[in-house]
């Protein structure tokens, strides 16, 4: 099991470090703006974390030269826990040889799921994109099941429920950015 986690690991070490390269581009929802750094805060002020509803987010990935990449989460919440995150991985070149890398990656990474039937994932390639499409459905899944595979340091679930706010402190830390729908 040791094995599989750490495979997992690196797995998404190395997507990481592909769909970012050797950027320095600041990820932290800083910007620059007349010289100073302002945060971007990842949702409104008047965000009621612990309430129910949907957002819809979005993060900026700045890749290697000849990749562009869209990342798009979609999160239904009740009471503060994740009902369900829906997360859309989608990289595009010209270049087939970096498809087949992300295509690959995505299919080792989904693997490692299919024994939970509540954590849905496809894979899509076309002609010049690999889609990776994944849904969990935290309000059903075997959390025993989910945390033997991702462990439980880092992780969003607590006594049982995947936690929007340890979710959006995450997010925050990557560039993502969200609105309520």
């Amino acid at each position: 099991m040791k094995l599989k986690k750490i495979r997992l690991i690196l797995i998404i070490f190395a997507l990481v470090f592909l769909v970012s390269g050797c950027s320095t581009t600041n990820t932290n929802n800083e910007t620059k703006e007349n010289g100073s750094t302002v945060k971007q805060e990842i949702v409104d002020d008047s965000f009621n974390d612990s309430g129910s509803g949907s957002l819809r987010c979005t993060q900026e990935v700045n890749a290697e030269e000849g990749i562009e990449v869209e990342l798009k989460y979609n999160i239904e919440y009740k009471r503060g826990n994740i009902l369900s995150l829906r997360s859309i991985s989608r990289v595009m070149s010209k270049d087939n040889s970096k498809l087949d890398i992300y295509e690959d990656s995505y299919k080792k990474i989904a693997s490692n799921y299919k024994t939970l039937p509540e954590y849905k994932t496809s894979v899509i390639r076309d002609s010049n994109s690999v889609t990776y499409d994944t849904t969990i459905n935290y309000d059903k899944i075997d959390v025993e099941k989910l945390l033997e595979i991702e462990g439980e340091e880092d992780n969003i679930i607590v006594n049982g429920k995947a936690k929007l706010t340890l979710w959006l402190e995450l997010a925050e830390k990557v560039g993502v950015v969200c609105e309520e729908v």
